[in-house]
C-alpha cells in the first residue's frame, strides 16, 4: 500500500491584529515609535491631504452664491453715484433744465446739492418769522458790524503792537477799496439775463403744453397734482407745503434711484395683488349690477303691462254711451 503523508489539520499561523491575552505587553516606547515613524513603504501624504480637505456640502455651495449676491448689492449701494448726461442749452433747452434739476435732486455733486437744500430751508424758516425787509436789514447789520469790529481791531493792532503812526495805519481792505474793476461784470449780467429769459420761456412752453393737452397723460397728472395742492393749501400753510416739497425733492428721488430694484419689485407684487382684488370684486360687482338690472327690467315690464291692462279695460267703458234723461 502507498503510504500517505499525514495531513496537517492545524491552521497556519497568521499575524492577528488583536493582541493575544498571553502575549507579553508591548512597551510604550515601541508603541510611540511605531505610530510616530511610519514604514518607509507607505506614503500617507495623499490620503492625509484628501482626508483633511473639507468636502463642500450642498448648504455651503448654496451659501456662497447667496453671500456673493448679498455683498454685491451692498457694495453697489455704497458705491452708487449718479452721472448726468452732457447736454447743451442751445441744443435742447428743456432737456438741459431737466438734467440740471436731476443733478441737484440726485446729489451728483453733494456740496452743491447740500448748499441749495440748506439755503432753501433757511429762506423758508427766516421768512416764516421775519419779513423780507427785516432779513435784508439784519444781514446788512450783521455783516457791517462784524467787519467794523475787525477793521478797528486791525488798526489798533498796527498802532499799539506794530508801533505805526496814525499816517501809516492802513485799512485791511484797502486793496479792494482801491480796485478799479467793477463788482458786477456786465457780460455776466447779460448772460444771466439771457439765461433767465430762456428758462422762463421754456417753463412757459411746458405749461402751455399742459394746458392745451398736448399729452393726455401728463395733463391728467398735472391736473390731479394741482387739485391736491389747491385742497391742501386750505388746511396747511404755504411755507409748510414748500418745505415738504423741498425735502421730498431732495430725498425721495435719490432713495428710489438707489433702491430701484427693491422698490420696483414691491410695486410689481402690490400691483398683482391689486389686479387680483379688482378682478375678484369687479366680478362680484358686475354680477350684482346684472341682478339689479334684471330686477329693474322686470319691475318696469310689470308696471307697463299693468298700465296697458288698465287702459284696455277703460276703453270699452268709455265707448258705451251714457243714457240721457228725457223729460
Amino acid at each position: 500500500m502507498t503510504d500517505f503523508a499525514p495531513i496537517n489539520t492545524s491552521a497556519p499561523e497568521m499575524d492577528s491584529p488583536v493582541p493575544s491575552a498571553i502575549a507579553p505587553p508591548i512597551r510604550d516606547t515601541y508603541k510611540e515609535n511605531a505610530f510616530d515613524t511610519p514604514p518607509p513603504s507607505t506614503k500617507p501624504t495623499a490620503p492625509l491631504a484628501a482626508a483633511t480637505t473639507p468636502i463642500p456640502t450642498a448648504a455651503a455651495a448654496t451659501a456662497a452664491p447667496t453671500a456673493a449676491k448679498t455683498q454685491a448689492p451692498s457694495q453697489a449701494k455704497s458705491n452708487f453715484k449718479y452721472t448726468s448726461p452732457a447736454v447743451n442749452f442751445e441744443d435742447d433747452a428743456p432737456t438741459y433744465l431737466k438734467t440740471k434739476v436731476e443733478s441737484l435732486i440726485y446729489w451728483e455733486y453733494p456740496k452743491k446739492s447740500a448748499t441749495v437744500l440748506v439755503g432753501s430751508l433757511s429762506i423758508l424758516v427766516l421768512t416764516q418769522y421775519y419779513s423780507l425787509l427785516q432779513i435784508i436789514a439784519g444781514v446788512f447789520t450783521l455783516v457791517t458790524g462784524m467787519n467794523w469790529v475787525f477793521v478797528n481791531t486791525h488798526k489798533q493792532g498796527q498802532r499799539f503792537i506794530g508801533g505805526k503812526s496814525v499816517e501809516n495805519i492802513s485799512n485791511p481792505h484797502s486793496a479792494r477799496l482801491q480796485a478799479k474793476g467793477t463788482y458786477i461784470p456786465r457780460d455776466r449780467v447779460l448772460r444771466t439775463a439771457q439765461l433767465t429769459v430762456d428758462v422762463v420761456e421754456v417753463i412757459t412752453q411746458q405749461i402751455t403744453k399742459l394746458v392745451l393737452i398736448e399729452d393726455n397723460w401728463k395733463s391728467a397728472i398735472s391736473l390731479v397734482v394741482s387739485y391736491l395742492v389747491w385742497t391742501l393749501a386750505k388746511f396747511v400753510p404755504t411755507k409748510y407745503l414748500a418745505a415738504i416739497f423741498v425735502l421730498s425733492s431732495f430725498s425721495v428721488p435719490r432713495l428710489y434711484l438707489q433702491h430701484k430694484e427693491l422698490v420696483d419689485g414691491q410695486v410689481a407684487i402690490q400691483s398683482k395683488k391689486a389686479c387680483a382684488l379688482a378682478e375678484q370684486y369687479g366680478g362680484v360687482a358686475g354680477g350684482k349690477v346684472k341682478e339689479l338690472t334684471e330686477q329693474a327690467r322686470s319691475f318696469i315690464k310689470s308696471k307697463t303691462s299693468g298700465a296697458a291692462a288698465t287702459a284696455s279695460s277703460a276703453a270699452p267703458a268709455a265707448s258705451i254711451p251714457t243714457p240721457q234723461k228725457t223729460e
